[in-house]
């Protein structure tokens, strides 16, 4: 597909609440949705889906979906355990896909489907949304400019909603379910990260946190931290050699600092304040769902192709995934013997 190209049919593999807001922009856009797959026609989620894509059919069967002539490009927003086993045939159609994450669980399901489909890759693109944020274009560009010293990537999963709402058959999986949008965003801004040295640590019952050191490609050190259920803030933190520090918490504000605001000793407070002072603040749009919006004009206009994520791409994070847990599983908890 190319900028300019003529009103585009797409069609959805799934019409839960994220499918929703993929449905808002393709209309936003000038597109059309014209089948929405999903379990049955008098589900909740095929009523609300049609609050936004009022002119959509109902479709039952996914196979008819991906061949289907009429229909220009796939929106699959499968369950978190689902889309690995549609993998041979979403990445096999001709249509372009725009899958939502995670696309597999595991490594080795991904690169056995890539390789079924080798020939037809080119036009297949994993929502990682984030990419698209403007702060995070802003950052990016920002460590392209060089003078990186450090950086910290902090995430803190809330475990337990997460296996009440889905079951404890996802904790194996957060971080290829949710930590995977940060850890994306982190590549996608800093480069590939090669794993030094990390832990598993804590108490968790079903999930134990990692923290450990990182490198760039460069060799600059990125402390990484998983945890669970501490209120932290979430984000990615970068030290320059110009004595700024760039802060992308929450993923949709940036604040840059350099230097400090100092408070005097007062009658009420007698202790002499520092606080980092802020040079540059960013929010993300939010009249969608944040980077919906771009993220479709790049799937459908073939806008920016060096900022949607690849199949390619999505398998180097899961193998990075893995790599990490392996790690972390190998080296006993602090304080604990091993």
């Amino acid at each position: 597909m190319r900028s300019g190209q003529a009103r585009l049919k797409v069609g959805f593999l799934g019409v839960g609440s994220v499918a929703r807001y993929h449905a808002e922009v393709v209309h936003a856009l000038g597109h059309v949705v014209t089948v929405g797959c999903g379990q049955s026609p008098d589900s909740p989620r095929w009523a609300e889906f049609k609050t936004v894509a009022p002119q959509a059919r109902f479709e039952s069967n996914g196979q008819s979906l991906l061949e289907n002539p009429e229909i220009d490009a796939v929106v699959s927003c499968l369950p978190w355990n689902v889309t690995e086993t549609w993998l041979p045939e979403l990445l096999s159609t001709q249509k372009p896909v725009l899958l939502e994450k995670p696309i597999a669980l595991s490594s080795d399901a991904l690169a056995q489907a890539m390789e079924h489909a080798a020939t037809t890759l080119q036009n297949k693109y994993v929502g990682f949304n984030r990419r698209f944020y403007q702060t995070a274009q802003e950052l990016k560009k920002r460590v392209e400019h060089g003078g990186m010293e450090s950086a910290e990537i902090t995430i803190s999963e809330m475990v337990e909603s997460l296996a009440k709402t889905y079951g404890e058959d996802i904790v194996p999986h957060i971080l290829a379910y949710s930590s995977s949008h940060i850890l994306d965003t982190a590549r996608y801004i800093l480069g590939p990260l090669n794993s030094i040295r990390v832990y598993a640590s804590g108490k968790a019952q079903i999930f134990s946190p990692i923290s450990g050191l990182l490198e760039t490609g460069l060799g600059a050190p990125v402390h990484l931290s998983v945890l669970s259920e501490n209120p932290v803030p979430v984000g990615i933190r970068i030290f320059f050699d110009d004595q700024t520090t760039w802060h992308l918490s929450p993923m949709e504000r940036l604040t840059a600092y350099k230097g400090y605001d100092r408070s005097e000793p007062t009658a009420a407070s007698k202790i002499r304040r520092y606080t980092p002072k802020p040079f540059l603040e960013m929010e993300e749009d939010s009249d969608f769902k944040p980077g919906f919006l771009e993220q479709m004009r790049d799937f459908t206009e073939g806008e920016g192709r060096h900022i949607a994520a690849t199949t390619i791409e999505s398998l180097e994070l899961l193998t990075f995934i893995e790599s990490v847990q392996r790690e972390a599983s190998g080296h006993a908890p602090v304080g604990r013997p091993r």
